[in-house]
């Protein structure tokens, strides 16, 4: 990896925990519903670095940044991280028709609907989920997920030519 790689990976990864530690202050109306605005930078490092950037920018964002707002290896941790991972692995298998077959767009909301999937098992697996429960909570979480996706796939596609451009400027 070279001074470049790293440099633009420490970039995004201070941005993504800015982000993550801002979002972890907003109320929101239901626990699990966040704009999602870190996993710009997951989508920025995806489609610009490829999948294992975006892997490295999810996981040093949940493990930092579950350390600066105090939920490390509770709960909230183990939802962040099984979302993070399944969001990211969700958008590198879209991640080569980005921009020929979908946008930005397209490839943030899968990962935000395999983020609030994973999220589902991990409570299930947990059993912090009655069975009963499931059928209600399942439109609770994916659907602001899904909404949340698109607005981070909107930013994406303002975000991601301006970055490339700023790519080529430092070369």
């Amino acid at each position: 990896m070279n001074t470049r790689r790293v440099s633009l990976l420490g970039v995004l990864v201070a941005l993504a925990l800015a982000l993550h530690v801002i979002e972890a202050q907003i109320p929101t109306p239901l626990p699990w519903v966040r704009p999602g605005l870190a996993n710009l930078m997951t989508l920025v490092a995806l489609l610009s670095l490829g999948w294992r950037a975006a892997l490295l920018v999810t996981l040093l964002r949940v493990v930092i940044g579950s350390l600066l707002v105090g939920s490390f290896l509770g709960p909230g941790f183990l939802l962040s991280f099984a979302g993070g991972v399944a969001s990211t692995a969700a958008m590198a298998l879209m991640a080569p028709g980005a921009w020929r077959l979908w946008s930005p767009l397209a490839v943030s909301a899968a990962g935000a609907v395999a983020h609030g999937a994973a999220q589902i098992l991990v409570l299930k697996g947990l059993q912090l989920l009655p069975s009963g429960d499931l059928p209600w909570l399942v439109p609770l979480v994916l659907v602001p997920a899904l909404a949340a996706g698109l607005f981070t796939g909107l930013l994406g596609n303002i975000v991601l030519p301006r970055w490339q451009g700023y790519l080529r400027t430092v070369g």
